[in-house]
C-alpha cells in the first residue's frame, strides 16, 4: 500500500484522486503506525518551508520518516515542498532545519523582466536517463508553482532539469529517494505516468 503523508498544508486531495484513478492502493494518514505499515510513501506539500517542518515535527513524523526511510530504505517520492524538505536548508527559513537527508539548499528565484516569481505554469523536464521518468519522452511538460527551487550539491545521482532564469534540478534519483518540484497530479499524462513509475519501482 502507499500511504500519502498528510501534513495539512498539502495537496492530498489532488494526488490520492490521481493514485484511485490509477486503481493503486493508498491512504492519507500522519499516523506514525500507518507508515511503518507502507510499503511506498508519497510526501506532498504546499507552501512555507518552515511551518512544513513545524507540522512535520509536531506529528512526529521526522523521527518516523527516518525510521523507515533512512533506516529501512523505503521508498520516498517528495512533491513540491515534500521535495524541498528533504534538504536541511532554505533560504524561505534560515533559522529552521529540513529533514537533511539531500545535501544542498533552497534557494529563491530572482525576478527578473523575463521571469516571473513564482514560477507557475507548463515548463519542460530535461532528462538523460531517470527510473522516474520511465516511458516520458525527454522535455515533456509538467505543472510547476513554486518560488524556490533546490540546489544540491552531489551530481552522482539521477537529475532531470528545468530552466527558469537559471536551469534547476527539478527530479531527483537517489536510491530510495524521489524528489519532484512539479505537481504530477496536475500534469494530466505524464504526471500520472511518474506516479505510476513511482508505484512500480521495488
Amino acid at each position: 500500500m502507499i500511504v500519502i503523508v498528510d501534513i495539512g498544508i498539502s495537496n492530498i486531495g489532488s494526488v490520492k484522486n490521481a493514485l484511485d484513478y490509477l486503481k493503486i492502493k493508498n491512504k492519507v494518514t500522519r499516523k506514525n503506525g500507518e507508515i511503518k505499515k507502507a510499503q511506498k510513501i508519497i510526501f506532498p506539500g504546499n507552501g512555507n518551508f518552515g511551518e512544513g517542518m513545524k507540522l512535520v515535527k509536531k506529528y512526529f513524523l521526522d523521527k518516523i520518516l527516518y525510521e523507515e526511510i533512512i533506516i529501512k530504505k523505503k521508498p520516498i517520492l517528495g512533491i513540491c515542498l515534500g521535495y524541498q524538505i528533504m534538504l536541511k536548508k532554505s533560504e524561505e527559513d534560515k533559522k529552521t532545519d529540513g529533514l537533511g537527508w539531500i545535501e544542498g539548499k533552497v534557494k529563491k528565484f530572482k525576478r527578473s523582466s523575463k521571469f516571473s516569481v513564482p514560477h507557475v505554469g507548463w515548463n519542460n523536464i530535461n532528462f538523460d536517463k531517470i527510473e522516474l521518468m520511465k516511458n516520458i519522452p525527454n522535455n515533456s511538460r509538467f505543472y510547476f508553482d513554486h518560488s524556490y527551487y533546490t540546489e544540491i550539491k552531489n551530481n552522482k545521482f539521477e537529475y532531470g532539469y528545468t530552466n527558469h532564469g537559471i536551469s534547476f534540478k527539478s527530479i531527483y534519483s537517489k536510491k530510495n529517494i524521489y524528489g519532484c518540484q512539479p505537481h504530477p497530479e496536475k500534469s494530466q499524462k505524464f504526471g500520472l505516468q511518474i506516479l505510476k513509475n513511482f508505484c512500480e519501482i521495488c
